[in-house]
């Protein structure tokens, strides 16, 4: 039983057990515990759409957060003061299903999970992520831009065990009552007409009345111009004057617009700046293009033997073969748009048909003045079609060139450059660049390159309003390529440079060389013109020819060809075999 059981087995309870555990009288200055959730705003409550946050790791959304900055000029939560510079902005990765995930483990974020960003990228990992690959290996570059960072970038967003600094009654525009949108109104609705006479608050007084209202009715001077059907206005998120199409029909006049735009650039106009820019393969054939002779016959020969309506044709000729150039580095261009720069890396030592076909097409200007007409929004943009259409474009092999895909390739990330087709080996000129990764697309179109410079334009372009057909309603147009490094072109300039050493060097041996007749009598006994006699004794090396014309000697030419012809065991050159006469093979002009 035990000493003391009766203090436990009473038939009572204390006032604090009727406090704390039953329903007595509770501190009504203990709220209940609010944190705020990892994918909402720390100013306004609600779900971000353009995430950035300050280096404690509080989030915000950049278009409530940069108001409220430029007023009051302190964090929003701790008081500190703060300027705009402070901010960082944040790439969050959503899955398939819409959801904010982990783009190295695809490890969904949840209110448990212990999330962290890298400050000099801005990209957002799962903390085991960062832990696993980049912590304990010691490996600090960005796990998606190899970008160096320190352990002092990583920033805690989300910490489970750590709630300090996410109790929402703790913030301090909480406790103070502050806002961004707080102006004059808040000292009363006649502030500002505190000191006007007693005429003009009386005048200003009846406009609210119906006399009023009838009186401007009666006058048509007295009537303002209508209210104009424009769209509304509202700051965006990165360049801070984005318009954002809040009204129906602001939207259906631009959407409207749009396609009328759109219809004529596929119509006349369309058609005339399709024939301004030259043949893809023209082109290239032209200016890079080099073929060889393949091991097969183009089939002339056994046509004509073999059919009557055939043209007649008696010599075999081979099929001509392009040349591959396989080089072993990268390529790096930059793509002007009229929303900015996008610096891109190729994979020319991976998809080297592809990337050359992008290469060659961006330096003949086959892109310049194209629009992207594609975009959707947490998938990617479309662009590349000079009709602007979706449906045209040509590549420097032809119409269509086949697939290159790799297991190295993947459309993991934002920023993947990958080709746009119809089914395999259906691809031209137009090509995409992911907003988000895109799982579902690998293996079915060709990954060539990457964007490693320019992300802040791509959000732009993510962020720009699209139509029911997902053609964005601002024209976002290429304007131009430059490209740095062209390891194709490098290839064929190394080739163009040992042909004419082989041809320097095949020059040499020609008789009007002079370096062709040095040393001949012992090196090169073959390069005298003069007919070789085979001969024995002491000097039956020695060619006739120099006999005969050795300086100080006194015997005249005769004498010296007699004097050789008195020579013993003098032999002739054996005559040459006779070759039958053959015609060429595989020719039947004679026939």
């Amino acid at each position: 039983m035990g000493k003391k059981r009766a203090q436990k087995d009473r038939g009572y309870i204390t006032a604090k057990e009727h406090k704390e555990e039953w329903g007595g009288y509770k501190d009504k200055k203990r709220a209940p515990f609010q944190r705020l959730p990892f994918n909402c705003c720390a100013i306004t409550f609600t779900p971000f759409e353009d995430p950035v946050c300050t280096e404690d790791g509080t989030v915000y959304d950049i278009v409530h957060v940069v108001p409220y900055v430029k007023k009051f000029g302190k964090h929003p939560v701790t008081g500190a003061p703060l300027e705009l510079g402070d901010l960082i902005r944040l790439n969050y990765h959503k899955n398939a299903d819409g959801e904010y995930a982990c783009p190295v483990t695809s490890k969904v974020f949840t209110p448990h999970t212990h999330i962290a960003a890298v400050k000099t990228t801005g990209n957002v990992y799962s903390y085991d992520a960062l832990e696993e690959l980049c912590i304990k290996p010691k490996n600090w570059k960005d796990l998606l831009t190899e970008q160096p960072f320190t352990r002092k970038d990583i920033i805690h967003l989300q910490d489970p065990l750590n709630v300090s600094g996410r109790l929402i009654s703790e913030f301090h525009h909480v406790k103070f009552d502050l806002a961004a949108d707080d102006d004059d109104e808040a000292q009363g609705e006649g502030a500002a007409l505190r000191n006007v006479n007693q005429d003009v608050q009386r005048a200003l007084g009846a406009l609210g009345t119906q006399e009023a209202a009838d009186a401007f009715a009666a006058d048509w001077r007295l009537t303002g111009p209508g209210k104009q059907n424009l769209p509304g206005f509202k700051p965006g998120a990165v360049t801070w004057d984005t318009d954002d199409y809040s009204t129906a029909a602001g939207v259906k006049q631009l959407q409207k617009a749009a396609a009328q735009k759109a219809a004529a650039a596929g119509g006349a106009a369309g058609a005339a700046a399709i024939a301004a820019r030259p043949n893809p393969k023209a082109w290239y054939d032209e200016h890079h293009a080099q073929y060889k002779q393949s091991a097969f016959t183009t089939g002339g020969t056994a046509r004509a033997f073999t059919s009557t309506i055939a043209v007649a044709q008696t010599k075999s000729e081979r099929q001509l073969q392009l040349v591959e150039r396989n080089p072993s580095k990268k390529g790096y261009l930059r793509l002007h748009t009229s929303l900015g720069d996008l610096n891109i890396e190729l994979h020319c030592d991976i998809a080297p048909r592809t990337t050359e076909n992008f290469i060659y097409l961006c330096e003949m200007g086959y892109y310049s003045d194209t629009v992207f007409h594609r975009s959707i929004k947490n998938f990617m943009i479309q662009g590349g079609d000079p009709t602007g259409t979706g449906l045209g474009g040509e590549s420097i092999y032809g119409p269509t060139f086949k697939d290159e895909l790799d297991s190295r390739l993947l459309h993991s990330g934002s920023g993947i450059l990958s080709m746009a087709n119809s089914g395999p080996g259906t691809n031209g000129s137009q090509f995409f660049i992911t907003y988000r990764s895109a799982a579902h697309l690998n293996y079915k179109h060709s990954v060539f390159g990457r964007v490693v410079g320019g992300m802040e334009v791509l959000g732009l372009m993510e962020r720009v309003t699209t139509d029911d057909e997902d053609r964005p309603l601002q024209e976002i147009k290429i304007t131009g390529a430059t490209i740095f490094t062209n390891p194709f072109q490098e290839m064929e300039q190394e080739q163009q440079q040992k042909q004419q050493e082989e041809q320097k060097q095949a020059n040499a041996g020609q008789p009007g060389d002079p370096d062709s007749r040095r040393s001949s009598w012992f090196s090169n006994p073959g390069a005298s013109n003069i007919a070789a006699t085979q001969r024995t004794g002491v000097g039956k090396y020695i060619q006739q020819a120099a006999l005969e014309t050795a300086p100080g000697s006194s015997k005249p030419a005769a004498a010296a060809t007699a004097a050789a012809a008195a020579a013993p065991e003098v032999a002739s050159a054996p005559a040459a075999k006779k070759q039958k006469a053959t015609q060429p093979m595989l020719n039947f002009d004679a026939w």
